[in-house]
């Protein structure tokens, strides 16, 4: 991973890392979120001047690509990495090529990685319609209304297994599981976010599901009324 900033423990090592090292939380940095002994804690990165400076500055605990470790501090080196190659803030970046072709016109994305950010760590803001309107742009390949607006190819990618982190394989940003729904298993691809907001796909049932909930930095509910009170309409009586 090349960039012009100084960076701190810059060894041969982290100068290995890639952006998909990034994508599948492999970067190798010592920041992974279920360890409270690692020294790149979101927590105290939250309150840093700077997120991509201090992100850079970690030390590793392992090569890339070696073990995953969900790591906060992966997507957001992802972002600006984004905006300095686009030149656009990320949100401009994903309206243009994303959010306008799905007709996504109501969020709130304050993408600055420093302490402003310390409550929402950078995420976006969608409305439950707007999710799943994501979530059927990757059951569906990549396309929209006819027209393909995210190449089939990365949607096959980002949903394959590159890694697996804290026990469930992961693709690019993308985990799968598996929920059981009446003594019947159902696997899924999932995007997830603080509190219990999930987007399912389930590929072979042709169904995407959105929960919202807000149980944030504790256990939600989602799964729960996806196993109960969604998934078991489709089993065979």
């Amino acid at each position: 991973m090349h960039n012009s900033r100084t960076t701190q423990n810059n060894t041969d090592a982290k100068k290995r890392i890639t952006i998909e090292n990034l994508l599948t939380n492999q970067s190798g940095l010592d920041c992974d979120t279920y360890n409270p002994k690692a020294v790149g804690n979101e927590s105290i990165m939250a309150y840093e001047k700077d997120w991509i400076q201090y992100s850079l500055d970690l030390p590793m605990n392992d090569s890339a690509g070696g073990i995953g470790q969900y790591c906060s501090s992966n997507p957001i080196i992802l972002g600006r990495i984004i905006e300095k190659s686009t030149k656009m803030t990320l949100p401009t970046f994903a309206t243009q090529t994303l959010f306008k072709g799905l007709g996504i016109k109501n969020f709130d994305w304050h993408f600055k990685p420093d302490p402003s950010s310390g409550e929402t760590f950078c995420q976006v803001n969608l409305r439950s319609r707007d999710m799943a309107k994501f979530g059927l742009l990757y059951l569906n390949n990549g396309a929209w209304n006819d027209k393909q607006l995210i190449p089939k190819e990365w949607v096959e990618q980002s949903l394959a297994k590159h890694s697996a982190v804290a026990g469930l394989d992961y693709g690019y940003l993308w985990w799968t599981k598996y929920l059981d729904a009446d003594r019947v298993r159902y696997y899924g691809k999932l995007a997830q976010g603080n509190g219990g907001q999930k987007i399912y796909i389930f590929k072979e049932l042709n169904l995407v599901t959105v929960i919202t909930a807000g149980h944030y930095n504790m256990q939600s509910s989602s799964n729960e009324l996806n196993a109960r009170y969604i998934l078991p309409s489709f089993n065979k009586k």
